[in-house]
């Protein structure tokens, strides 16, 4: 079995995720936790920041979220109709089921306890500016790793990895990649790998962007974790295959406008997805398919994420 402790940041940054796309980060770390495939342990202080500052996070990635999604519809802003079709209380709703989501993951993780001892170590190190305060101050990162690796110690399992979007845990600054050296012997002491996740601020670099380096790694052969992409694939053969079969059963009789020619209209949709600015006609088709028939709105928002637009 494979542990693995999340820092707060990393949860508050993955309610930012895209959410138009089914294959996404928080999903995908969602299907290893859930399906038991990683084991959550969750530092005491680790749940008290989450309760603490979730509100806020709501908040932010509701922000983050619409305005990506506002950006992309005034593409079309002169067609009221098409801005009609954009739904803001989505976004909310879907980020409220990731904070419940996040929830029920840290209520249900091994817990790891703090003391006074770890607390008075805390202080020392902090005091010391030795790692991880030794950019910053980072009493609670401290208490954080501390509570964690006083807790591998008692429970003596064969391996764990902890992640962080805090670069406090690298050797500099704009080294964030590997473990300071002043931790790297408590961490080996209790198989404890670090893994950064990513910092989501620093967009120019792609190693460096939010969870690229963490999922790039944890998608490897050694840690032998189920496939999400296959996962998801397997379950739209099967959503197919129930559409096809309910299509199948129907009849021209029980379709006022049969949609015969679907794949050729989608063509002209992603043609004019593929465009900065769609000219007047080009806006007036897709205003024309969307009102014909829901299928071409699903199609329409589901490109959006699958292009990477949000």
């Amino acid at each position: 079995m494979i542990y693995i402790t999340l820092d707060t940041c990393v949860w508050l940054g993955l309610l930012e995720i895209d959410f138009n796309n089914d294959d996404n980060y928080f999903e995908e770390i969602c299907f290893w936790i859930e399906g038991k495939h990683l084991n959550h342990i969750a530092p005491e202080n680790i749940i008290d920041e989450w309760n603490r500052n979730k509100i806020q996070g709501k908040e932010n990635a509701i922000k983050h979220l619409k305005d990506n999604e506002i950006n992309l519809l005034n593409r079309f802003k002169n067609d009221k109709t098409l801005s009609d079709f954009y739904k803001p209380n989505k976004i909310t709703e879907i980020i409220q089921s990731r904070i419940e989501k996040i929830d029920y993951i840290l209520n249900t993780s091994e817990k790891a306890n703090v003391d006074d001892n770890i607390l008075i170590e805390a202080g020392k190190r902090n005091l010391l500016k030795q790692a991880p305060n030794h950019i910053k101050e980072g009493y609670k990162d401290t208490v954080n790793i501390l509570t964690l690796i006083n807790h591998l110690k008692l429970k003596k399992h064969e391996k764990c990895i902890f992640s962080t979007i805090d670069g406090d845990f690298g050797v500099a600054k704009n080294q964030p990649y590997n473990l300071h050296t002043n931790l790297v012997n408590e961490f080996k002491e209790v198989n404890l790998e670090y893994i950064f996740f990513g910092n989501k601020k620093n967009i120019t670099d792609i190693r460096n962007s939010f969870g690229a380096l963490f999922f790039s790694e944890l998608r490897k052969e050694k840690y032998n974790l189920p496939n999400f992409q296959e996962q998801l694939k397997e379950k739209k053969q099967e959503a197919d295959a129930k559409v096809l079969a309910s299509k199948k059963d129907m009849t021209t009789i029980t379709i006022s406008s049969p949609d015969s020619d679907y794949l050729e209209n989608i063509k002209h949709l992603d043609l004019i997805l593929s465009k900065k600015s769609p000219t007047s006609w080009e806006q007036v088709m897709v205003k024309s398919l969307l009102g014909r028939h829901d299928s071409y709105k699903q199609y329409f928002f589901y490109k959006i994420g699958d292009n990477g637009l949000v």
